[in-house]
């Protein structure tokens, strides 16, 4: 079955996870999207937020919105992993 995405536009999901995704495929873009987010968040403080804080108004908007999205598809890609989870632990069961 494959799982809309809502994390770009609430709306209309664009995106749609592939029914062949299993949870370890699911794991890795969590993994990788959260190192993503963590380098960007880490130029927001300390001695690399001089930068961040320069940037104009909608530069900031704009970049936490970006961070914003990534931390709603991490979310949902946890939610999709527990489902997968639940799936395949339903046909071992099975088995």
């Amino acid at each position: 079955m494959s799982t809309p995405m809502r994390f770009p536009a609430p709306a209309s999901p664009i995106y749609v996870l592939a029914s062949t995704a299993d949870a370890l495929a699911l794991t890795d873009q969590l993994t990788a999207r959260q190192a993503q987010l963590q380098a960007l968040l880490a130029m927001t403080h300390g001695n690399a937020g001089d930068v961040f804080r320069r940037m104009d108004a909608d530069g900031q908007e704009n970049y936490l919105w970006a961070c914003a999205m990534i931390a709603g598809e991490l979310r949902e890609l946890m939610e999709a992993i527990q489902t997968r989870w639940r799936e395949e632990r339903a046909v071992h069961i099975k088995e």
